[in-house]
């Protein structure tokens, strides 16, 4: 409760102000005492130092009465000169307070301040406030989530609150001038962060009639988050616009000047800095940022918390020289293979029975609807992701699938995917590796080892790292001898180090296929270029690096792919973790007939090619890239790429592809397949936009993408970037 202010009055030794609310005799009374309040055995120390917290309780008008103390330490003689014209710092948080409640800003509400002064000196100061229960501050819930509760959603929504909050802030003209992660606070009620946020240590704010951007850059520079995360902040901050580049720059230099500040401390105040060290000690602070790993359900993957730029500063030089290492000392065979391979592509038949696969994550609440999709697609190679940073409940879940997928006819595969936790600490890792593999063993064809080794959001920043997860795989292998292994799991077209990947596989572990996660979506349409490289010439050269390669046998498997779909916002891969205002640039995301389409296409050029053995597409369902959109808990959407594939697999699925012939026109493909029956299929589609095409041969029906009929005159037809199925004799 706030009341009116009342003008200064004196207290035994102590001078101040007490809000009228407050304005009982006998509580005034004690308050004579207050020194010997805070120190006595019913005091609560909240925080201890040379500013120090303390609750007591107090009678008001006959009802006890909660108080936090804030005692100001004694300072030197120029500041208490200083003080004695703009007024204590006790002084100053009441003037700031009582402002903040006036603006419906929440703080701990002000009662009043005390001073004793002795011969122009300020001996003590004391801020009293109601005190307030179940309270966290914004650094210690970060800290709870990053190192117990990893879960975006959660820090995206800690973070919303707090940015509204420094907003309003801001906006009612309060320079706060010390806004640290620990002078703002929350409400905690058992798992869940409720009500307004509250700011505190107020001595140092200044109040202005209009904000202006370097203003509240100097406010914002004081939260510590570490670098995207911060980025993220500062645009819910200015939502729904961008932050300014007035604001970006002096945000800069007012965290790099306050990093020289910090720094320096110790040379400034080096006992209360030790002191304070000490203190520090048994308290449980954010993890490094190199260990700080957060997974977003939403797009099924980690968030990167770091800017490329603080990313790099934790390569170290060995990385670096691994991977020049070993690219030069493997360049010039694997690209001899390389040439050769090229040559050979669509050159031999490929039987498409078991090449194309589907990789799931079903959950226990959704997995009927799932596997009812599953069902409908037909018997295809499955691919199961068991992920280290779940439970033990969710992994013996999902070994129940891979049964239940073995028994009704699938091929099944499994992947072992790390988080930052079991890199740390190798004991978990092998852990979750030996409790995956006791429980799939008999039932799977392949498990890979690894996830995006080459992306450190991941949880991977080193060889050393990497090598030491094998190292467990390689430990137990020969108990499984039926278990073929698979990886690095290399992401994109990052060659360079994969090659270095495999140089760091254990003695003892030898893959059955080299296994990558081959995206091009950066480029669009398969057939387009990065650099000289379509899709085909990128499945060549890593089927070289196979080849070539001793830790695996020559077999390449795509074991993740798909495209980012547009308007899924923070469920797409691309959009997440935040729908940041503005426009996107270098935006990967398709439209859903895009998708499907280049889906189609990208198969058939992996596994008609012949470079590719098997494609696992990622994944069933999924909102931001899946063949089905499950947003509507009350029915899932197959989406054009899931009907696409049903039919594809129903018409093509166990047939022969014996020839690509020349179209005659460049950017047009024919991909000529043999059904068990004998019926021969042309697929045919453009990559150049719709044209007229007339066939070299006589045609008996013609079918869309999803089967449908399409009539056709004098053989001639019109192609697009969407496929058609042409049956002939």
């Amino acid at each position: 409760m706030v009341a009116k202010v009342i003008n200064e009055i004196s207290i035994g030794v102590y001078s101040g102000i007490i809000g009228e609310g407050y304005n009982d005799p006998a509580f005034l009374k004690q308050l004579e005492g207050i020194k010997h309040l805070i120190a006595g055995r019913d005091a609560e120390i909240i925080t201890a130092g040379r500013n120090q917290n303390a609750k007591i309780i107090l009678p008001v008008h006959g009802s006890l009465v909660e108080i936090a103390v804030k005692s100001f330490g004694q300072q030197s003689a120029i500041k208490d000169l200083i003080d004695g014209y703009r007024g204590s710092k006790a002084k100053r948080t009441w003037i700031a307070s009582s402002y903040l409640v006036s603006k419906s800003i929440e703080t701990p509400s002000p009662i009043g301040f005390l001073d004793r002064r002795q011969d122009g000196r300020l001996i003590e100061s004391y801020f009293l406030a109601t005190y307030v229960p179940d309270i966290t501050t914004f650094k210690d819930e970060l800290i709870r989530l990053f190192r117990y509760e990893p879960q975006c959603e959660k820090f995206m929504a800690l973070m919303q609150r707090v940015a509204d909050a420094v907003r309003k802030m801001h906006d009612s003209g309060f320079l706060h001038n010390d806004l640290g992660n620990q002078n703002i606070l929350l409400y905690r009620t058992g798992d869940a962060i409720r009500g307004n946020v509250q700011f505190i240590d107020l001595n140092r704010a200044r109040i202005r009639t209009r904000m202006t951007d370097r203003e509240r850059a100097r406010d914002i520079s004081r939260i510590y988050l570490p670098s995207d995360l911060m980025r993220v902040f500062k645009e819910m901050y200015f939502a729904p616009a961008v932050p300014s580049a007035d604001f970006m720059k002096w945000e800069k230099i007012y965290r790099k000047l306050y990093a020289v500040h910090s720094g320096t401390r110790w040379l400034r105040h080096p006992l209360r800095t030790r002191r304070n060290s000490k203190l520090e000690q048994n308290k449980t602070g954010y993890p490094s940022e190199k260990n700080m790993w957060i997974w977003d359900e939403r797009s099924g993957q980690p968030i990167s918390v770091m800017r490329p730029a603080d990313r790099s500063r934790y390569y170290g030089l060995e990385r670096h020289l691994q991977i020049t290492g070993s690219t030069l000392l493997g360049i010039i065979p694997v690209w001899a293979e390389y040439s050769e391979l090229l040559k050979s592509c669509y050159k031999k038949t490929v039987n498409l029975k078991d090449r194309i696969g589907l990789t799931i994550s079903p959950r226990a609440e959704t997995s009927d609807k799932a596997m009812m999709l599953l069902e409908h697609i037909g018997a295809v190679p499955v691919m199961v992701r068991f992920y280290a940073h779940e439970s033990e409940k969710e992994w013996g879940f999902l070994s129940h699938i891979v049964k239940t997928l073995h028994n009704e006819g699938h091929s099944v595969s499994v992947a072992l995917v790390q988080d930052r936790a079991s890199v740390v600490d190798p004991r978990k890792w092998a852990l979750f590796v030996a409790y995956v593999l006791e429980r799939v063993s008999g039932h799977v064809e392949y498990v890979e080892t690894g996830h995006a080794v080459n992306r450190v959001k991941w949880g991977i920043w080193n060889f050393d790292e990497h090598r030491r997860l094998l190292e467990a795989v390689a430990a137990i292998a020969d108990k499984y001898p039926e278990v073929k292994f698979i990886g690095p799991a290399v992401i994109d077209f990052e060659y360079h180090f994969l090659m270095a990947a495999l140089r760091n596989i254990p003695e003892k572990l030898h893959f059955a296929s080299l296994s990558h996660h081959l995206y091009v979506d950066r480029r669009g349409a398969p057939e387009n270029r990065q650099v000289s490289f379509t899709a085909l010439e990128k499945f060549a050269l890593a089927r070289a690096i196979a080849y070539r390669s001793s830790k695996c046998d020559d077999s390449l498997i795509v074991s993740e792919v798909n495209w980012p779909l547009k308007g899924t916002g923070v469920y797409s891969p691309v959009g997440s973790p935040y729908n940041s205002p503005g426009p996107r640039f270098n935006d990967p995301s398709v439209s859903e007939d895009e998708y499907a389409d280049y889906m189609i296409r990208y198969i058939v050029i992996a596994v008609c090619s012949g470079m590719v053995d098997r494609v696992y597409w990622w994944r069933l369902v999924a909102k931001g890239y899946g063949l089905v959109d499950d947003s509507d808990d009350s029915g899932w959407r197959k989406r054009p790429a899931y009907l696409m594939l049903q039919y594809f697999l129903s018409l093509l699925g166990e047939s022969e592809f014996y020839e690509k012939p020349v179209s005659g026109v460049e950017g047009i493909h024919l991909y000529m397949f043999r059904q068990v029956t004998g019926q021969k299929i042309c697929l045919a589609y453009s990559s150049i936009g719709e044209i007229k095409y007339k066939l070299a041969f006589e045609c008996s029906s013609v079918r869309d993408a999803c089967g449908n009929n399409v009539d056709i005159r004098l053989r001639e037809i019109v192609l697009s970037g969407r496929p058609i199925y042409i049956s002939f004799e």
